[in-house]
C-alpha cells in the first residue's frame, strides 16, 4: 500500500478514534491494535507526527493531564472526519466497481 495511502487511512483512525473521547497517543495506538486483532500495531513515530499534523490543522485540541498530552476533536474536526467517511466510501465504492469489472470481464 501507498505511504500517502497509508498516511491518509491513519489520520481517518487516528481522528475517528478521537472522536469517540478524549485520549491520548499511546491510548490510541494500543486502540488500534485491538481492533484490528493485534494484526496492526502503529508505531509512535507514526502516531506522533500525525496527531501534530491534526493539531495544526485545528481538527483536534490537546492538553496536558496527569503529564500526558491528551486529544480531543474540534467542532472543526468533526466536520473534516465527515468528509473523511465520504471519501473512504466513494473510494470503496470504486474499488469494488473495479474488481467486479475485471472480475466480470466487464472491461470495456
Amino acid at each position: 500500500m501507498d505511504n500517502d495511502i497509508r498516511r491518509a487511512f491513519l489520520k481517518y483512525i487516528v481522528l475517528t478514534v478521537i472522536s469517540k473521547e478524549s485520549t491520548h497517543g499511546y491510548e490510541i495506538i494500543k486502540t488500534i491494535e485491538t481492533c484490528s486483532k493485534g494484526r496492526w500495531k502503529p508505531s509512535t513515530g507514526s502516531i506522533y507526527p500525525i496527531l501534530d499534523y491534526l493539531v495544526s490543522e485545528g481538527f483536534v485540541m490537546s492538553e496536558e493531564i496527569d503529564r500526558k498530552k491528551v486529544y480531543t476533536i474540534t467542532p472543526e474536526g468533526s466536520v473534516a472526519l465527515e468528509e473523511m467517511a465520504r471519501k473512504k466510501a466513494d473510494l470503496l465504492n470504486e474499488i469494488s466497481m473495479l474488481i467486479d469489472n475485471i472480475t466480470e470481464g466487464d472491461c470495456e
